[in-house]
């Protein structure tokens, strides 16, 4: 009976434990990039796609239509000693509403949650909104806009809706819009998806059991 007690704790807490501490699906530091001048996409040594320094997820630069460059980035949301190198620099206001893309999976995860350092300029993108979609065709926005016209690096995050939950073919889109100059940009670094590991059904059943154990010992005492 002591066993079975401390397996059906052990069991509760690890539940706790998997419902407060989010796993790293993928991250991107951009400390690659070398860019010499601010480029579109596929020009000037500015990629199409970067793959991701941690999991397996893809970010497309295919639907920017503004240039890209390779400002200095930050150490803000950096993952374990990562330095502050590149940041992914999203330029000019020909690139008003045009988007960055990832494709990922979540099978398994729930509660996906996405954060990145930005900061941007005074002309930059005032807005940038998230949206998500299925089949990487329709899109829907959520959240608020974590774009910045402040010139000092800072931590923005949001909140995936649970139609991502457990999606082996996910899709983020990141759209800017509000530029007014040429020159006017917004950085990225150190952009991570996080979610939480979703139970096995016989770790749920446990749980279960230790809840039911729990109570009765109450009732008993």
């Amino acid at each position: 009976m002591k066993m079975m007690t401390w397996m059906a704790g052990a069991a509760l807490a690890a539940g706790m434990a998997g419902s407060a501490n989010a796993d790293l699906i993928a991250h991107w530091n951009f400390n690659g990039l070398s860019i010499a001048t601010a480029s579109a996409p596929g020009v000037g040594g500015v990629p199409t796609a970067i793959n991701s320094d941690s999991g397996t997820a893809t970010l497309s630069l295919s639907g920017w239509t503004g240039t890209v460059d390779d400002f200095a980035g930050s150490t803000i949301n950096a993952v374990g000693t990562d330095p502050a190198e590149e940041s992914l620099s999203l330029v000019s206001n020909a690139g008003n509403g045009s988007f960055i893309q990832i494709s990922f999976s979540t099978a398994g995860y729930k509660d996906l949650a996405v954060s990145f350092a930005t900061r941007g300029t005074s002309t930059g993108f005032s807005a940038g909104q998230w949206s998500y979609s299925n089949d990487g065709v329709a899109f829907t926005n959520f959240g608020a806009s974590t774009a910045t016209t402040s010139g000092t690096f800072a931590l923005a995050s949001v909140v995936a809706p649970n139609a991502l939950n457990n999606d082996s073919t996910a899709f983020l889109r990141y759209t800017l819009s509000g530029a007014t100059s040429t020159s006017g940009n917004n950085r990225i670094d150190n952009l991570q998806l996080n979610a939480n590991l979703i139970p096995e059904p016989a770790s749920l059943a446990l749980l279960g059991v230790g809840l039911v154990m729990i109570a009765s010992r109450r009732r008993q005492a």
